[in-house]
């Protein structure tokens, strides 16, 4: 099974159109991508609510799972957040720090969110890889203040390797964070991140529709790990993190 862990849906600047469900299931299929986590676009800064990620991921909701997506800054984000996962089932969190010119480790926005995400039993996912807002040293802060929380270190510090190398540094030291390959500019950093923290701590994800998740299969294919470490990497790891069965 092939579960990605980044698919988006709602306005992008960068695809300069509306992306819908149907869009992210015809790349999956062509992809062979059994189910995906959808996260709202946050280029324009308007996020969909709680409603409308339900709404998008009910097209196909035995492969769809919808998270939350708010800007730390917002005045609703709290309430936006509780009832995106009480009322409209999101499953988790994405925070983008850059877009919301906010600090990952920033303890008036964003810890009241991981805050809730605690008391709700829900994952957080950060963008990471870009400074000042998304280091991975500002990612591990927040796991390190919130050991309780799961925190998915997304991009694991994208294509910079001093950023790629602080990531894994960090997923050492925090149990509780969870790295994703979207975006990592080769096959090395998933065989170094195997290598320093096991393959159960490390999920798979495509970055549908901007992207072509086919590079960023072929890149956990291609890493000097086990078949089973693929395997995990690849779908069991996100499964077994939210409790959807395999």
């Amino acid at each position: 099974m092939i579960f990605d862990c980044h698919a988006h849906v709602g306005y992008s600047k960068f695809a300069d159109r509306l992306i819908t469900a149907e869009l992210v299931l015809e790349i999956m299929d062509k992809s062979g991508i059994d189910k995906a986590l959808l996260l709202p676009t946050a280029s324009t800064g308007k996020y969909y609510n709680g409603e409308q990620m339900l709404a998008e991921a009910n097209k196909a909701p035995d492969r769809l799972i919808p998270f939350a997506g708010v800007n730390p800054k917002d005045k609703n984000a709290l309430n936006d957040f509780e009832e995106a996962v009480t009322e409209y089932g999101a499953r988790g969190l994405k925070i983008h720090p850059v877009y919301a010119a906010c600090a990952a480790d920033d303890e008036h926005y964003v810890y009241p969110l991981v805050a809730m995400a605690e008391a709700l039993g829900v994952p957080v996912m950060f963008h990471s890889g870009d400074a000042p807002y998304a280091t991975p040293w500002q990612i591990g802060l927040v796991a390190m203040d919130f050991p309780g929380v799961t925190i998915i270190m997304e991009h694991m510090g994208f294509d910079a390797m001093v950023f790629t190398s602080a990531a894994i540094k960090m997923a050492r030291k925090c149990p509780n964070i969870i790295l994703g390959t979207t975006g990592v500019m080769y096959e090395f950093p998933i065989t170094a991140a195997v290598n320093s923290i096991g393959a159960d701590r490390i999920i798979y994800g495509g970055e549908l529709p901007m992207n072509n998740p086919i590079h960023e299969i072929l890149k956990v294919r291609c890493a000097q790990i086990s078949k089973t470490a693929q395997e995990k990497i690849l779908g069991k790891n996100l499964a077994r993190l939210l409790s959807i069965q395999d």
